[in-house]
């Protein structure tokens, strides 16, 4: 899924739009609204998450995905381009891959949280990182119709049938999230905070946390700082993860040589998800998110600023780094607000930014249209980008809420 809906638009874009004969504003706009509809159906889709479990939801999007890229690979003309990544690919792929496996992982964990999500986001770069290489030589050998049917036969034969295997959570077998024991839970519960040892004390912080509420979520500055970072950082990346390969062209490398700058951004996200993810854990979120943003910053000035190869190259590397922090963004909702809405409270944040998946994207293939440069669209982008280092710089830890705070002092 992250080499196909992911990443693959950036593939797809420039021959999709010579094929069906629409400009690059066009064939923009489709990719923009996919991204874009994901994300405003992210409340409802979190809902229903929360409510009917992400197993379900897993399955049901996996299905639309895949019909969705068939229905692609034979799209004639814009329209059905249209209905089959609008109403098929963006809708099934954002339900199973963002929404409801998110949310599972979050099940799962809560001392490792941040970790097992870092594990899960470097899979998927480690998949784009292999797949996109061989789509490119799919694309330049057959046409881009053959990579799209590959990715549609894909969520068939290797993603359906793993989904049995799937659990709703560990208590639905008999566990407890991170795999810890029933008698250590308790016992950490059990003890009082002036005589349990030092490490009973960090167990009772994981495992006895009360879940926010979605109100009480809402009323936190923590959240509001988080909502506006993420979308910052999101209007930052879009439009740049889109016309990235596009933009190398512009800067007369050819797209073999743009493909492989691509994959090298691509593979630097494996190990850098897995260094974040593990830091996660152990190191305030708000210094790694805002240094993460710093570093993708600093990679779209070395874009804006260079046409050398190894300029762009390393810029490139860098760019691909910084995208380790996004296990730390969504393991921030569960770390500070809980399991048990934590589907629902990421479907908001997604929504907040569900304009920017729209227009940041069509807005950098209109300036190319018309001033045939990228300069504009890359400096709005790094501006953004250092508005959510700011941002992020800022949030903390949110205080319990009133009948947290009651509970805790009983406790003592």
């Amino acid at each position: 899924n992250n080499a196909f809906f992911d990443k693959g638009p950036a593939l797809f874009l420039i021959p999709v739009g010579i094929s069906l004969g629409l400009n690059r504003a066009t064939t923009s706009l489709i990719f923009s609204l996919g991204r874009s509809e994901g994300a405003v159906n992210g409340p409802f889709v979190g809902y229903l998450v929360d409510r009917f479990g992400a197993r379900k939801l897993l399955v049901i999007g996996t299905l639309l995905a895949g019909i969705g890229f068939i229905m692609f690979s034979f799209a004639p003309n814009l329209w059905i381009f249209a209905l089959a990544y609008l109403g098929f690919i963006s809708l099934g792929a954002t339900m199973a891959f963002q929404d409801s496996a998110t949310s599972m992982v979050n099940m799962w964990f809560i001392r490792f949280r941040v970790r097992a999500m870092s594990i899960r986001e470097a899979s998927g770069s480690l998949g784009s990182t292999l797949l996109i290489p061989l789509m490119t030589l799919m694309i330049a050998v057959y046409d881009w119709r053959m990579a799209a049917l590959m990715g549609g036969m894909a969520y068939f034969v290797l993603i359906l049938p793993l989904s049995p295997l799937l659990k709703e959570s560990p208590e639905s077998i008999g566990l407890l999230p991170d795999g810890t024991s029933h008698d250590t839970a308790e016992g950490a519960n059990t003890t009082t905070t002036e005589t349990s040892s030092s490490e009973a004390q960090r167990l009772r912080r994981y495992y006895d946390r009360v879940d926010f509420s979605v109100r009480e979520a809402l009323s936190t500055s923590s959240y509001w700082y988080l909502l506006t970072g993420t979308m910052l950082r999101q209007v930052s990346k879009v439009a740049i993860d889109l016309h990235f390969v596009a933009i190398l062209q512009w800067k007369d490398l050819d797209l073999s040589v743009a493909a492989l700058i691509f994959t090298l951004r691509l593979g630097m996200n494996v190990p850098s998800k897995l260094a974040f993810g593990y830091l996660g854990d152990r190191v305030s979120k708000p210094a790694i998110l805002s240094s993460g943003m710093a570093l993708y910053t600093l990679a779209l000035i070395l874009l804006l600023s260079s046409h050398t190869v190894w300029v762009l190259v390393f810029s490139a590397a860098i760019g691909g780094m910084s995208e380790g922090i996004t296990p730390v963004n969504w393991g921030a909702i569960g770390d500070y607000f809980g399991r048990r809405h934590y589907a629902t409270l990421r479907g908001i944040i997604n929504l907040s930014y569900s304009w920017a998946l729209l227009l940041a994207p069509f807005g950098a293939g209109w300036w190319f249209d018309h001033h045939a440069s990228y300069t504009i669209p890359i400096a709005v982008s790094a501006g953004a980008g250092a508005g959510s280092m700011v941002i992020y710089a800022l949030m903390r830890q949110p205080k319990l809420p009133t009948r947290l705070v009651a509970r805790e002092i009983g406790d003592i």
